[in-house]
């Protein structure tokens, strides 16, 4: 597999390197690990990249940072992406640009927290569904987990994640929130899958081999009374004077 800094030395390549000030002139870059996606970027990295967005937009970009990351913005910003994915960034930014070619305006840098943003890999980028279609995909299939071909792991374990009862039963006002959850644990999969982690099936909390015997009685209890509540027409969530009214209606005392 390319390495990161290989990946990077191809971005730049053909390009001419324009030799960065010696490095005790430069602000220090120290290299972490990510345990989910490599190593970060060092300061070697960020010397590659400041090439290639040199040449990728000439004395806009060398006018506005320089030749090197002499404040240490974009150090400080990139501090947390796995070097590997700094050559989806500067893909990206090259599709900007063409794109900005076409429509006959100018494309400028981005800004360090922009330039991060493009790093992060999308679900498409590994041929995986997009947010989107796993969200609709997890959602359609939530009555019925065992029994769908799942186009990926990660869609299946998001949306067991979440709660294949929560998303079934989901109140209007809450689909967002819950939306933006599974989001986030999807997205957090794509990155397991970036770093090259095989998904493999794992025992959650929505699989009843794994839950104690209260957990079991506690659903089975909360789905009969969602059955109840549907059969005589009531909502799902009452207010606690509803409840009450609902309580004597039922034995006869209201």
């Amino acid at each position: 597999m390319q390495t990161a800094a290989a990946a990077l030395q191809d971005a730049v390549s053909p390009l001419r390197r324009r030799e960065p000030p010696p490095r005790a002139e430069r602000q220090p870059q120290q290299e972490t690990r990510s345990k989910a996606s490599g190593p970060t970027a060092t300061a070697d990295d960020i010397d590659n990249l400041f090439n290639a967005l040199g040449e990728l937009y000439g004395n806009k970009f060398a006018s506005q940072w320089g030749a090197f990351d002499e404040t240490g913005a974009w150090g400080a910003e990139l501090q947390w992406v796995p070097a590997a994915h700094l050559a989806t960034g500067l893909r990206r930014l090259r599709q900007q640009i063409k794109a900005a070619a076409r429509e006959g305006v100018e494309a400028w840098p981005p800004m360090p927290a922009a330039f991060a943003a493009l790093c992060e890999p999308l679900p498409e980028d590994l041929g995986l569904p997009t947010v989107d279609a796993a969200w609709s995909e997890a959602t359609g299939n939530a009555h019925q987990p065992k029994q769908c071909r799942w186009s990926h792991e990660a869609v299946r374990l998001a949306g067991a994640d979440v709660g294949w009862w929560e998303l079934m039963h989901v109140q209007p006002s809450r689909v967002d929130r819950l939306q933006r959850r599974f989001e986030r644990i999807y997205q957090a999969l794509v990155n397991r899958v970036m770093a090259g982690e095989e998904l493999v099936p794992r025992q959650l909390l929505e699989h009843d081999g794994s839950r104690s015997p209260a957990d079991l009685a506690e659903r089975a209890s909360r789905e009969a009374a969602t059955q109840r509540a549907e059969a005589e027409g009531l909502p799902h969530v009452m207010s606690a004077s509803q409840g009450l009214a609902a309580l004597k209606a039922a034995t006869g005392r209201a």
